[in-house]
């Protein structure tokens, strides 16, 4: 068998001086050679082989792409989809103009079953090569780890399309993508989610992989990690793989939650959606206990950066948790686009040396960050819209107090200042004395040109405080992108114990460890002050454990999924999906608050195509149309 065109690839990830250096080389076999490549030739030889297995990586999503810099499935593309964000121009049209499955315009579905094809070869391929004395030896215990990895990369694949597209079919034996009449029906939700829990029980078994990236818990700073392969799978990313899909498969969309897909049958009348089960809450909260089992033996934690007294720096704490290797991450590549000056600059104001700031937080978003006496906008006495005030910039290099700021952006929580660029909040340094970020009419990121944020903000999370395009300050610096961590498990951990039994300890214990770190009252606190008392009843819980996801969360790449996991996205539900609000960018900052021409009012800045058939993203039509036994999702 000839390998026509194929690409072999490798990643390598490794550290240079105290920074992440991360990259993704494709190193393309000439036409002339590949065509005379073998897949024995390939597997015969340990530069090939190891190539060929470096290239299953490229499954990975890559979610650091907030804004379009990549548009396809595994990036992060899924931040604007769900409204987080929005950008400059005609804003996100993919979900302003809506899509079909002809052009649904973000797919992973080819991409993927190539990834899982090339990891089912690998595995039936690979093999020791070479003597002792051989510098470029394979050995058997090195195979054994590839093997494994490879395996695991075929669940990660599998659950990757799950999240999106339900349960797809499932490849028993290596096809040839050349043949003709391949054809293949989507395997039952509880026969797909057991067929990967076994895969991912298969690499346990192997005993083949690290137990942890952790390689010297006595150490601190990079020297405690094992940084030259953060994005090789440890027993814990794996068990962490097998927590996340049974959460998936316990939740409204996939157990029974939506009444459209449990009408949906393969073409042999096989139902392909099952009634709501209980039990696979169960399961799911076991994985979980598993998990941190493991986590909590192997000194894996939240990050925290403590102030001389011992308390925690919730401002520094969830600041520096993206800017270098910690003991929260449980899984990371070193694939960032933060690394470099693309998200940097795409994020940073137009009159602030190389800005773009074309990329825009939705007021939706703005409106979820809580106050700082830990309630919602819209319980707290703290939170007003009607005036101006000062407010001290924590993110600021020397903390300045901005003067006049408006009072929708004073009293918040430290990841609402981490996470936000608002009108008239200094940058983290100053590029000129007293400057602020302007987005009303006549500032300097207003609508005039192009590169705007549309909406009256920017993101701020992910960025470094040192950088700045100008001079001898700082212009990159190399970050992790983190994949699962484990403020994400805790979180699911509570939402788990919710849907079993409301008055588990657990669900407050761990939602407010959560809130500790963030610097907000927890809810046994506002419970025993008498400010607020959640605890027990299951619908509250269950929707602040979603509030405290959206903040904690928020551009990670997870919301798109977990609003439709949740079935919250129809008109006037918790997150609407039909309208994006912003500030009025075709308004002044000196007129009146709520008038039309005043730069303080709430406007709409896109409604946007939603309709019940996204919850399940469409399988490419032309698969659909070449095929006998596939099936579309519902409602497309």
């Amino acid at each position: 068998m000839k390998i026509i065109g194929k690409k072999i690839a490798f990643i390598f990830i490794f550290l240079l001086g105290i920074s992440f250096v991360g990259c993704r080389d494709y190193l393309d076999v000439s036409d002339e050679i590949a065509e005379n490549l073998t897949l024995d030739e390939v597997f015969d030889n340990p530069t090939y082989t190891r190539r060929w297995h470096g290239g299953l990586f490229n499954c990975i999503t890559e979610y650091s792409s907030i804004g379009k810099n990549k548009n396809h499935g595994l990036s992060g593309v899924w931040v604007s989809m769900c409204g987080e964000t929005t950008i400059s121009g005609a804003g996100f049209t993919e979900m302003i103009s809506g899509f079909t499955s002809l052009n649904a315009p973000f797919q992973r579905w080819t991409p993927l079953y190539q990834y899982i094809r090339d990891a089912m070869i690998f595995l039936e391929r690979a093999k020791p090569i070479g003597g002792i004395n051989d510098q470029s030896q394979i050995t058997l215990e090195e195979v054994n780890r590839m093997k494994a990895e490879a395996k695991f990369l075929i669940a990660y694949s599998y659950f990757s399309l799950f999240e999106l597209y339900g349960p797809v079919p499932v490849l028993d034996e290596i096809v040839n993508p050349e043949e003709k009449n391949l054809d293949f029906a989507r395997l039952p939700i509880d026969k797909f989610i057991n067929f990967v829990d076994n895969l991912l029980v298969e690499v346990l078994e192997s005993e083949a992989l690290p137990e942890t990236i952790i390689q010297d818990p006595s150490a601190v700073g990079n020297n405690r990690y094992n940084l030259n392969e953060i994005v090789r799978p440890t027993v814990t990313t794996v068990k962490a793989l097998r927590a996340k899909l049974w959460v998936y498969a316990a939740s409204p969309l996939f157990n029974g939650g939506y009444k459209e897909a449990l009408e949906l049958t393969n073409v042999d009348g096989e139902h392909l959606f099952t009634p709501y089960d209980s039990n696979k809450w169960e399961i799911a909260k076991q994985r979980l206990e598993e998990l941190f089992e493991d986590t909590d033996r192997k000194g894996h934690s939240l990050f925290v950066v403590s102030n001389p007294d011992g308390t925690i720096n919730p401002d520094e704490s969830f600041y520096q948790l993206f800017q270098s290797y910690n003991d929260e991450i449980l899984w990371a590549t070193g694939d960032n686009l933060w690394t470099g000056p693309r998200m940097e600059q795409n994020t940073t104001a137009r009159d602030c040396y190389s800005g773009c700031g074309y990329l825009g937080v939705s007021q939706n978003m703005v409106d979820l960050f809580f106050v700082k006496d830990g309630l919602t906008i819209h319980e707290s006495s703290l939170y007003k819209e009607d005036g101006f005030t000062n407010v001290k910039n924590p993110c600021n290099e020397n903390k300045l107090v901005d003067l006049d700021v408006f009072n929708m952006y004073a009293n918040r929580e430290p990841r609402f200042y981490a996470c936000i660029g608002y009108e008239g909040k200094s940058w983290h340094i100053q590029p000129r004395p007293n400057y602020t970020l302007g987005f009303a009419k006549g500032e300097g990121s207003d609508n005039s040109v192009g590169d705007n944020p549309r909406t009256g903000y920017l993101p701020t999370k992910f960025k470094n405080r040192q950088i700045l395009f100008t001079g001898n300050y700082l212009r990159s610096w190399a970050r992790p992108s983190i994949l699962f961590r484990l403020a994400d498990f805790y979180l699911y951990y509570a939402e788990v114990c919710n849907e079993i039994n409301p008055n588990d300890a657990n669900i407050i214990k761990y939602l407010d460890k959560v809130r500790e770190r963030a610097g907000i009252p927890g809810y046994e606190e506002l419970a025993e002050t008498g400010k607020k008392n959640i605890i027990g009843n299951q619908e509250l819980q269950r929707k602040l454990i979603r509030q405290e996801r959206a903040v904690e969360l928020f551009t990670e790449g997870q919301r798109y999924f977990d609003i439709r996991r949740w079935m919250i996205c129809d008109k006037g539900e918790e997150a609407d999906q039909t309208v994006l609000y912003g500030m009025n960018m075709n308004g002044y900052k000196d007129k009146p608050i709520g008038a039309n021409n005043s730069y303080f009012t709430r406007v709409i800045v896109e409604n946007r195509a939603w309709k019940r058939s996204m919850y399940l993203y469409p399988i490419p039509q032309d698969e659909i149309q070449k095929s006998k036994l596939l099936v579309q999702n519902p409602l497309w």
